[in-house]
């Protein structure tokens, strides 16, 4: 009779191992949040490049114990001749990969601040943000005068309805801005 008890504590034993092994399994498949540490250093790192004057939408994925490919977004000045956007973005990567093993493609956002006007608009949405604590991030803005169009990106906090604090921001910013067209790109908030 021991030996169906032991039997009974072995399989439990065995099960127990095989489903955390699948939940860790279907956790790295279905995609976890990539280690805030990791992504405020890579984050921190790309800031000190010239010209940059911030690193956005950071997407690390992880395909094993040695391998992270991700994404990044960074905004430099809408003047920057591609030529040197270029040879920074390659530069990013290298130093990415050389520091933290992380083969990294380095996307642009151009950062225009041309005039009083736009100065003002963007210290709008900003502050407007600031007063919605749903709202995690704005980034990216971008705005031509003679087109009155102005684009930027949200995040939103997933607890949230982002449509809703989207529709709520662009009605406000409506409010100050009524011939102005805002294009908003609502961004997951998937690293810190």
């Amino acid at each position: 009779s021991l030996e169906g008890w032991l039997g009974a504590l072995i399989s439990l034993f065995i099960l127990k191992s095989g489903l955390e092994i699948l939940r860790d399994t279907l956790s790295s498949i279905i995609g976890l949040r990539a280690d805030s540490e990791l992504t405020e250093a890579i984050k921190r790192e790309i800031c000190t490049f010239p010209n940059v004057s911030g690193a956005y939408d950071l997407s690390l994925h992880n395909y094993g114990p040695t391998k992270i490919i991700g994404s990044v977004h960074v905004e430099l000045p809408d003047d920057m001749p591609a030529r040197e956007i270029h040879k920074l973005t390659r530069a990013i990567a290298a130093k990415i990969a050389e520091d933290y093993g992380v083969i990294l493609t380095v996307g642009v956002y151009a950062a225009c601040e041309d005039s009083e006007q736009l100065r003002a608009m963007k210290e709008k949405l900003l502050a407007l943000a600031a007063e919605r604590t749903e709202v995690l991030q704005i980034h990216g803005f971008y705005a031509e005068e003679a087109a009155k169009c102005a684009m930027f990106d949200m995040i939103v906090d997933f607890s949230a309805d982002a449509a809703a604090v989207r529709d709520g921001m662009l009605a406000e910013l409506k409010k100050s801005y009524p011939d102005w067209h805002f294009d908003v790109v609502l961004d997951s908030d998937v690293s810190d």
